[in-house]
């Protein structure tokens, strides 16, 4: 299905509907990289829980237009999320955001700035914010390169970031953080910070030898009764 962000921009995503009687609808953020149709793999067991599942893609993103940017992104999570409320299955009390990885920030993010009410959000393999998870990979680059690390600020700038969107969005909004502890790509303990910046109505799982977002793939058993149990 098509939809549209607020500057026009046209997006695409997937309705898949809940199998026999709906429990509620879960909008997914997918990460960086590839396009929905890889990443659907991560939510797409939902429906035969009973949720119905909205996946789409951001722009500059599988047939999206546009380029992708950060308020860019923003602007299409919030589109995405007013789509789900103009659907007839809707029902506030049983809307669920789950976003991962940059998927994460951009949910925090249009949830901050969209008037769509979301019962509950998975925040999955999140990264603290772009600064410094930027600043994390440079000190990875060669010793002789270092120096480029004083210039990280001119290119990489603070701005859409999750822990800003989390000092703003509603303390009552249940949060259930999850994180690899093998995750290679962003540390653990930038979901650490995050529960730690949001206490109040939040759980955090740290799943041991889970890698960058596969926990729910690698170990079904026991990562997916656990989502099950905080949606429902």
């Amino acid at each position: 299905m098509a939809f549209a962000a607020s500057d026009g921009v046209r997006l695409t995503g997937w309705w898949l509907p809940a199998e026999g009687k709906a429990k509620g609808t879960v909008l997914h953020f997918h990460g960086n990289a590839q396009n929905m149709s890889t990443h659907v793999q991560f939510a797409e067991w939902l429906p035969a829980q009973g949720y119905h599942l909205f996946v789409f893609d951001y722009r500059g993103y599988g047939r999206s237009e546009g380029s992708p940017t950060r308020r860019g992104l923003v602007r299409d999570g919030i589109a995405a999320l007013e789509t789900v409320r103009q659907r007839p299955e809707f029902d506030a009390d049983r809307f669920f955001v789950w976003g991962q990885s940059l998927g994460a920030t951009v949910a925090l993010q249009a949830m901050l700035r969209s008037d769509v009410p979301v019962k509950a959000a998975i925040i999955d393999s999140a990264f603290s914010s772009h600064g410094r998870i930027a600043a994390e990979k440079m000190r990875q680059i060669p010793w002789f390169l270092q120096p480029l690390r004083l210039l990280r600020p001119l290119f990489i700038s603070g701005g859409f970031d999750a822990d800003q969107a989390l000092g703003l969005l509603p303390v009552d909004l249940p949060l259930l953080f999850l994180h690899g502890e093998e995750d290679p790509v962003i540390p653990p303990s930038h979901s650490q910070h995050l529960h730690q910046l949001r206490p109040e109505n939040s759980q955090i799982r740290i799943i041991p030898e889970a890698g960058h977002c596969d926990a729910v793939l690698r170990f079904p058993e026991q990562i997916r009764p656990g989502l099950l149990e905080f949606l429902e």
